[in-house]
């Protein structure tokens, strides 16, 4: 008799649980608002608290959760609860000898952007009964650095090997060269990649660029009056090849044969100016398909 009734309570416990989570995922205030007010009255305050905290939050998706937190404790409170989550997570990460700007760090909408590394030593901070579902929520709620999803694209440490090019241009450019060089290489990338600039690439790529510098120097660099940088985009071709990879990167010249249709394929993966490459490899294709 005891066993039928433990039986039933825990099925009861599962329908307000299916119940709940649906109006959750479904973002349906006057669902929950019901379903909580009858639901209190079965399984008691205490009990329902229980069941949403520990189970139906750990369920629901990220922005489900973010959504209910925000209609339920107020937007300031909420504001104040993601401040202090980001704040553990980020201790978290410091303390297992993560750098931040490296292995991880805030987009400008606020969002956490992490690497593999990162992502596993969240991992290791849940329970393993909950690991897997937490795994799934990870995806969906921290975003992954766009450097490296990339660099896996390409093959290559092209955004590391850029930066080490980039390092050796400022030791040859005069202050305003150098303004422009990095003005118009970082506006072709966001171009062609502008979640780049979600990411804040662009300050951390004219740190990492300018950090070897003196400070005066990288102060007029930085404070460069030019307000519509001009550079040869050639070199800077050059310069996206060979942090590709490209052995050919040096040969762009019309006297050398000028660029290639591969390698123009190759910096369209990459960098777009006021056109697409891809519109003048369409155009190259074009012209080589009349004239064979």
């Amino acid at each position: 008799m005891e066993i039928n009734k433990f039986g039933r309570k825990k099925e009861v416990v599962a329908t307000a649980k299916r119940q709940l989570l649906k109006a959750l995922n479904c973002r349906d205030i006057t669902a929950i608002e019901s379903l909580i007010v009858e639901w209190q009255s079965i399984l008691g305050s205490e009990k329902l608290t229980d069941l949403i905290v520990n189970e139906v939050m750990l369920e629901c998706d990220s922005d489900s959760h973010s959504w209910f937190c925000q209609i339920f404790l107020g937007q300031a409170q909420y504001k104040q609860m993601e401040e202090k989550a980001q704040s553990n997570v980020f201790q978290i990460l410091v303390s297992k000898g993560l750098e931040p700007g490296k292995d991880f760090s805030s987009g400008l909408d606020g969002m956490m952007i992490v690497g593999d590394r990162a992502k596993q030593i969240l991992l290791t901070q849940v329970p393993p009964k909950h690991q897997a579902l937490f795994e799934t929520q990870l995806e969906s709620s921290l975003v992954s650095d766009p450097v490296t999803t990339i660099e896996q694209q390409l093959g290559c440490a092209f955004f590391s090997n850029l930066t080490e090019i980039a390092i050796q241009q400022m030791q040859v450019l005069s202050n305003s060269q150098a303004a422009a060089y990095l003005g118009v290489l970082l506006a072709g990338l966001v171009s062609r990649h502008p979640q780049l600039q979600d990411a804040d690439f662009p300050t951390r790529f004219i740190a990492n660029t300018l950090q070897g510098l003196s400070q005066e120097r990288a102060m007029l660099i930085l404070n460069d009056p030019e307000t519509n940088p001009q550079f040869d985009e050639m070199i800077i071709f050059g310069h996206l090849l060979a942090a590709m990879g490209d052995k050919e990167y040096h040969r762009l010249t019309e006297e050398e044969g000028g660029i290639s249709l591969d390698q123009l394929k190759k910096l369209d993966l990459v960098w777009s100016g006021e056109r697409r490459l891809s519109e003048m490899v369409a155009m190259m294709e074009k012209w080589h398909f009349r004239n064979r």
